[in-house]
């Protein structure tokens, strides 16, 4: 075969390969670019992740911040739960128990975190940076489609732009916050279900995207709601013909809303109630407008190769310079309406205001503010920026590039270099993320300056041609993007991460092999995580989430625990024995050492190398009874922890002897500080020397039968830790009070013996106010109190999550304090008949119990569970209802649309009697031989005008007639 036939037989198999069904699932339906559009960004992020060394390219991991602390805690607690079974409404791997479906509504709801079950436990991180790179890869390919069906365009140009959203700044600066990004993946899918709703009529697409949106974070969906509002009224001005017909889109658009909102809703109403009893209820809307940023800065920040926000800073609206080079086209570009350019421009300035404007910033953000991680909905901006980007170049491929176009890409990359120039107080550093910005836009720009000038072929040619070029420098942008993307963010070492898990590990196999209890507490004596219980995987006490019930941190704060409300955090580090008890700790892990406190009550039972696991003597479990003179307890939130401890155990036992008694202090010294007394335990100072930070150190003698425990507090920050020592023992160093207030033990020494309390102060403040308390516990009170409270205790027979099966033998009436959450779930049942719940200290469970034996059943339910699953089974119904409905309604207009086509047939036939015979040719299956004169007279028309095309087609025609007629 010479060159010619072998091109011929090429261009004849892909004639063929094209009339398939493979192309059609490919190229028609768009599966490739989809792919393709999905592996652009994934590829990309991944050797981002491999140039800094992200495991299994080398030793580190993305594991940062809040992903350190919460998100992968949360998520090894999802993988247990799905391989080892276990209930999703309740854990008690969170704090002292947690509405479990609540939390993952926000932490781990994504459907994607079903893959780890597929990886070993020595690789469940690379399960997350795994899962993390595919939501991102789906953001990109959700955003091809978007562009492919509302644009209508089939070519590699939607997987090009897609890479602009999914590899945006928000995802570059945000993206170890991994459980925002399904919903940022999907947030294309639903307007793009708004589209059609609008354009056709289709509403199943926004309705399952919607509800995908909010069952797999709530929050990001909720600013999906909020801008799904604005995108209707755009897409309803763009597309709706008419007033009539506006007005059914819109009850379209309420009635799909109404039933993908209440599709979730066995997720959502739980969430919601469990958001109920958090500090974020609390907000309150601020009453003046303020404005956070300079408006230069914001609008400077769009260059490329600018590090991104990480925690703190300016919002993250970039998504590369060919959008900002697009902008002014799609601003002033014949061919595209001007509802567009305006509805688009009003929706980027809806995000920008909304962003730096403090009262539409508290509304985007759930009527709250946040705790850092600013403007969490900026991604909206760069969709709205690169889908109009996208638009522009649409108009581009479809009528060619004009030179005023070319004059109009400089208008807004100019307009940023400017704008960088005022918010750098007007000094002009040609150097950076400017120069790289300059250099990659002018390449961008000479591509279509080439493109225009080329003579190509065909248009297809150079639409084809063009695209690869800018792709190919677009994607080189990104590349570097992305590299600074992971090296802002940072990452950690992998190795190291949990640190002692080994060891800590064989010591929880320890006790769940000797302790036959089906019910205990286990905690660290200092925290690695603020989740180390999640983390590790034992029942404890510490958590740090969102969804942290208030009550509780509010209560641990009082007992003198690590706490802070607006921080929705309680951890543990180390307590009092009353604590240890009330709360239900029975072991402690100490990690790199021993313990040189608390001998009396904690005895060392064994060691995994360097960690070691004690053992509280004086446990008590999950219920016990007290007196009812607790429900009296006068809340004092002034108090000290030690005075609301002793009043806690009085009411409790009714002991009336104090178990704590405030120590004076014997000597105190002072190292580069001018102190103040302003009463027991508060303290006043001032560093008036050159040296960055000073010290004060109290001393207080110790006593027989009694043990030292301390309280400090740097207010405000102006101190930062403390040092502690029994003799020359040193009990404990670099405990932080910079935050938050501590209560710590002091050693165990006794009469003849002192402990000392060095507390450090901050080097950023020169003067301030700190507390330092020392009381001394008295080991006989205690043991009174504990026999009191343990004689009584709850016997559990049967324990699961949601369902506890024990018995208590009450020796009179009273209360039974349950060291567990109060939540309107829970319900108790005495003897098989249900009993009132209440809160005891304004944060755990309670209820009466008479003297006597009973049987006590816990069962648990999150509020608004049942209500939330009958509200998704009726929309699912009502979902299923409307598609029939749509379905008949649809075959009804067919069938009408049928009979009136017949109808204006038969209409002709009457008028036409040549005609009447069609019908029965067509049920033959031969040619009607009227088509065929029709033909060959339209045949002979064509040949008066001289045409010799016209004239061989009618040949053709008048030879197939004469065979026709003849085989009739």
């Amino acid at each position: 075969m010479n060159k010619e036939e072998k091109r011929a037989a090429a261009r004849l198999r892909w004639e063929r390969f094209k009339k398939g069904k493979f192309y059609w699932i490919l190229y028609e339906k768009g599966i490739l670019y989809f792919i393709l559009s999905f592996l652009i960004p994934f590829s990309i992020l991944w050797y981002a992740f491999g140039s800094y060394g992200i495991h299994p390219f080398g030793d580190r991991q993305i594991l940062v911040v809040d992903l350190w602390h919460q998100y992968y805690p949360f998520f090894r607690v999802v993988r247990e739960k799905l391989i080892n079974g276990g209930s999703f409404l309740y854990s008690w791997e969170n704090g002292l128990g947690t509405n479990f479906l609540s939390l993952i509504s926000y932490y781990a709801a994504s459907p994607l975190n079903w893959l780890s079950v597929f990886f070993d436990d020595d690789h469940v991180r690379d399960a997350m940076t795994f899962i993390l790179s595919c939501k991102i890869g789906f953001a990109g390919a959700f955003f091809s489609t978007f562009l492919r069906y509302t644009y209508k365009r089939k070519d590699f140009s939607i997987c090009m732009f897609s890479v602009m959203y999914a590899l945006c700044s928000y995802t570059l600066g945000y993206y170890w916050n991994v459980m925002w990004f399904d919903t940022v993946a999907l947030f294309p899918l639903v307007m793009l279900g708004i589209v059609a709703l609008c354009r056709e009529g289709k509403w199943k697409v926004f309705t399952i995207a919607l509800m995908l949106s909010l069952v797999a974070n709530y929050y990001i969906g909720y600013f999906t709601c909020i801008f799904s509002v604005f995108m209707f009224a755009s897409a309803s001005i763009i597309e709706c013909k008419g007033i009539k017909d506006w007005f059914r889109k819109l009850f379209l658009m309420i009635r799909s809303s109404i039933i993908g909102v209440g599709l979730g809703g066995f997720m959502l109403l739980p969430a919601y109630f469990g958001l109920k009893l958090t500090y974020s209820a609390n907000n309150t809307m601020p009453r003046d407008i303020s404005f956070y940023e300079d408006w230069r800065k914001i609008f400077a920040h769009l260059l490329s190769y600018d590090a991104p926000t990480k925690v703190d800073g300016l919002p993250n609206f970039a998504c590369g310079m060919l959008a900002v080079l697009l902008f002014g086209v799609f601003l002033f570009s014949f061919g595209i309406k001007i509802r567009e350019k305006i509805s688009s421009l009003l929706m980027l300035a809806l995000i920008a205001v909304s962003c730096n404007m403090n009262i539409l910033n508290f509304i985007w953000h759930g009527f709250h503010f946040t705790n850092q991680i600013p403007y969490r909905f900026a991604f909206i901006f760069s969709f709205v920026l690169a889908a109009a980007a996208y638009r522009a170049y649409d108009i581009i491929l479809s009528r060619g590039i004009k030179i005023y176009q070319l004059v109009l890409m400089v208008i807004a990359p100019v307009a940023v270099v400017v704008l960088n120039y005022y918010a750098a107080g007007k000094k002009f550093e040609f150097d950076g993320a400017l120069r790289s910005s300059v250099i990659i836009t002018g390449a961008f720009w000479l591509i279509f300056i080439a493109a225009k000038i080329f003579p190509f072929k065909t248009p297809k040619m150079r639409n084809a041609m063009m695209t690869l070029a800018l792709a190919a420098a677009l994607f080189s942008e990104f590349v570097s993007n992305a590299q600074i993307g992971a090296k802002t963010v940072d990452n950690t070492s992998y190795n190291d991460y949990p640190t002692r898990y080994e060891e800590v590990e064989e010591l929880l196999e320890c006790t769940r092999k000797t302790d036959k209890s089906l019910f205990y507490r286990t905690e660290m004596s200092q925290t690695y995580t603020l989740n180390d219980s999640a983390l590790y995987g034992y029942r404890g006490l510490s958590q740090f989430s969102s969804s942290a019930n208030v009550s509780v941190t509010t209560l641990c704060k009082r007992l003198g625990l690590y706490a802070s409300e607006a921080g929705n955090r309680y951890y543990y580090r180390t307590s009092t024995p009353v604590v240890n008890s009330l709360m239900g700790i029975k072991y402690i892990i100490k990690k790199d050492g021993e313990l040189n406190s608390e001998e009396w009550v904690l005895e060392k039972i064994q060691t995994a190398d360097t960690t070691n696991l004690y053992e509280n003597r004086y446990p008590l479990a999950l219920g016990f009874m007290v007196d009812e003179n607790i429900l009296n307890m006068v809340d004092n939130s002034g108090a000290n922890p030690f005075e609301y401890q002793n009043e806690l155990i009085r009411c409790a036992t009714g002991v009336e002897e104090k178990l704590f008694v405030a120590q004076p202090v014997a000597l105190a010294e002072y190292d580069g500080l001018e102190v103040t007394k302003n009463g027991y335990g508060n303290y006043t100072f001032q560093n008036e020397t050159d040296q960055p930070t000073g010290s004060a150190i109290y001393t207080f003698d110790c006593i027989d039968g009694s043990y030292l425990y301390g309280y400090a507090n740097g207010t405000g920050g102006t101190c930062d830790s403390l040092e502690i020592k029994c003799g020359d023992v040193l009990i404990d160093s670099g405990k932080l009070i910079d935050s938050y207030p501590i209560v710590f033990p002091m050693g165990n020494g006794q009469g003849g013996e002192s402990s000392t309390v060095r507390i450090i102060s901050n080097e950023k403040h020169k003067s301030g106010n700190f507390k330092i308390m020392v009381y001394a516990l008295s080991q006989d009170t205690f043991e009174k109190a504990y026999c009191a409270l343990a004689d009584e205790q709850l016997r559990i027979k049967r324990f699961k999550d949601t369902d506890i099966l024990g018995s208590v033998e009450a020796k009179r009436d009273g209360i039974m304090f349950l060291s567990i959450p109060y939540e309107k779930g829970w319900s108790v049942y005495i003897d098989g008949e249900k009993a009132e719940t209440f809160k005891l200290l304004q944060a755990v469970l309670g209820v009466r119990v008479t003297a006597g034996r009973h049987d006590i059943e816990l069962k648990y339910t999150p509020e608004g569970f049942p209500l939330g699953v009958t509200i998704s089974l009726l929309s699912f119904v009502l979902f299923v209802f409307c598609i029939v409905c749509d379905r008949r309604r649809r075959i009804r207009r067919q069938t009408l649309a049928a009979e009136a086509a017949a109808a204006k047939a038969a209409a002709e036939q009457e008028e036409n009697p040549y005609r009447q015979g069609a019908a029965i040719y067509d049920q033959l299956g031969i040619p009607d031989p009227m088509d065929i004169i029709g033909r060959v007279e339209d045949s002979e028309v064509v040949l008066y005008d001289g045409s010799e095309t016209a004239e061989k087609e009618a040949d053709n025609a008048q030879s197939e007639s004469d065979d026709s007629l003849q085989r009739h």
